[in-house]
């Protein structure tokens, strides 16, 4: 029995020492090209070094993507923990080696993402001329390298946004011979002139202009020409004052319009589905509005959200299923009381920035009015930031809290209110939602500050005021909830009481409250 057993363990030894070895060579060629092209191009060049077969299928690779991450320098730092600056002159001398090793056949995208200008304008022709060459089927050129939030940033304070002479995109690009096969293209920081001759892409179904140097008529022109454009972006073009296309798209769905300080109107032969807009409060004009049923609207001029949920763009829209509005809100707003009814409307997100200049005449339980107007609501966001700072968390000598009138929702599910410093008016606000919805599963509540495009600041500001914010909501709206859905969240700080004192005061208020009704995040 020991001798078979010996035999047989021989037998496959001897086996699997003849088994051939199967390496990443050995695969067909179609194969090894499609897993490179997964890879990043410099990952992809690199594994020419493993073996002959492998020395040029990196040279067929589809995603060209070159960022200071792809063409960053070999060697890295241990002291720093960084590759070494990458230089312009560097980066160019890069992408100019690559796209000369390169077959120039197959690309289906291109990326470069780099700080350029007008004066590299000789390589980045031909780079753009490489794509046009290979039937690259997106282009990506961004020569900013800036983040969409700075924008935001800069147009929301006011700040003057410097920059180099920007690269003026060659006329070649727009030719009608060439873009045939383009189907999605983005521009960053460029300047674009169309030829009289330009015939559109008919192909290209995805536009974003980002800080882009454009007149309007040629912004007109090149939507009234692209008839399977289906996303259209523009972002911080200082020169736009309007945006107007009146040759009808059929397909067109997705509109995004980000902070162009001069633009005054929007008019499109369109009926999209999705709209995204931030700047100040210009005529919205469309086909049809049947359709549009996801809008996000940043307004930066002074305007109540409750009095233009009612009465502005929102309240035209019959089919709107989910709303998110940023608003500055100076003074209270009476909204007209009437039958008007959001009676698709499922997803909610409101950011609220009170700028009371000294005396506060804002009130939250104004948006208790939602309630109403929503009957299907299902998740209801609320984000407060006060631009003040003045603290005077709610108590009990502050005069008792007001129940507003009762209507029941049926509906809603989940809550979040964030920028919760404990005033009057946010925990009158939070108690009628608390009371009135009878479907509920969860009501989060934060001091943390959560509006968007961080246009919101003061982490200072909001840790003076966590401590107050867990006291009040935790003494006043936990004692309320008999379902259990409230979650008080408690934010860590490194400035203000130490966390062990915090959660004996927390304990402390716990005492007087029934088991199972606080929870503690």
């Amino acid at each position: 029995m020991m001798r078979n057993s010996e035999q047989c363990l021989h037998e496959t030894v001897a086996k699997r020492r003849n088994l051939q070895k199967i390496s990443l060579s050995d695969l067909p060629m179609d194969i090894l090209s499609t897993i490179l092209s997964l890879l990043p191009i410099n990952d992809a060049i690199r594994t020419s070094v493993l073996s002959r077969k492998l020395k040029y299928v990196w040279c067929s690779h589809t995603n060209l993507t070159f960022d200071k991450a792809t063409m960053r320098k070999t060697y890295f730092k241990p002291s720093t923990g960084y590759y070494q600056f990458l230089r312009d002159h560097e980066f160019v001398t890069r992408v100019n080696t690559v796209l000369r090793q390169h077959s120039g056949t197959g690309v289906e995208r291109m990326e470069i993402k780099f700080r350029l200008h007008s004066k590299h304008a000789d390589h980045i022709d031909r780079w753009v001329n490489f794509a046009i060459a290979s039937k690259a089927k997106e282009l990506v050129i961004d020569l900013s390298c800036s983040s969409k939030d700075a924008f935001f940033r800069a147009f929301a304070y006011g700040k003057k946004w410097i920059r180099e002479e920007p690269y003026n995109l060659t006329s070649q690009f727009f030719s009608p011979s060439n873009g045939l096969h383009l189907q999605c293209l983005e521009l960053m920081a460029v300047s674009l002139h169309l030829p009289s001759d330009f015939k559109g892409f008919p192909n290209l179904k995805s536009l974003s202009l980002v800080d882009v140097s454009i007149t309007d008529e040629d912004v007109e022109c090149m939507l009234s020409k692209c008839n399977l454009l289906e996303f259209f972006e523009i972002t911080h073009c200082r020169m736009v004052t309007s945006i107007r296309m009146l040759h009808p798209l059929n397909r067109f769905k997705h509109l995004v319009v980000h902070v162009c300080p001069k633009l005054q109107e929007i008019e499109l032969n369109c009926s999209p589905t999705t709209l995204k807009y931030a700047g100040d409060m210009v005529p919205l004009i469309f086909a049809s509005t049947s359709r549009l049923k996801n809008i996000d609207v940043v307004i930066f001029t002074v305007q109540s959200a409750l009095s233009y949920i009612v009465t502005g763009f929102p309240s035209t829209l019959p089919s709107l299923e989910t709303l998110t509005l940023l608003c500055y809100e100076p003074e209270r707003t009476i909204v007209p009381e009437g039958h008007f009814k959001f009676s698709y409307l499922r997803n909610l997100r409101l950011e609220l920035v009170m700028c009371d200049d000294g005396i506060r005449t804002t009130d939250f339980l104004d948006y208790a009015y939602l309630l109403k107007i929503a009957p299907f609501l299902e998740t209801l966001e609320l984000h407060m930031w006060m631009m003040m700072y003045w603290h005077q968390p709610y108590c009990k000598e502050d005069g008792e809290l007001r129940i507003g009138l009762p209507h029941k929702h049926a509906h809603l599910k989940f809550v979040r209110i964030s920028g919760f410093f404990g005033y009057k008016d946010q925990v009158e606000l939070a108690l009628h939602i608390l009371r009135n919805s009878v479907a509920l599963e969860k009501m989060e509540i934060t001091p943390k500050l959560e509006i968007s495009y961080n246009l919101a600041s003061g982490d200072d500001y909001e840790r003076s005021h966590y401590v107050d914010s867990h006291r009040v909501a935790t003494e006043f709206i936990c004692k309320a909830d008999h379902r259990n859905v409230v979650n008080v969240v408690r934010v860590p700080s490194s400035s203000g009481p130490d966390e062990t004192a915090m959660e004996v005061d927390c304990r402390a208020y716990a005492e007087d409250i029934p088991s199972g009704q606080i929870r503690l995040v």
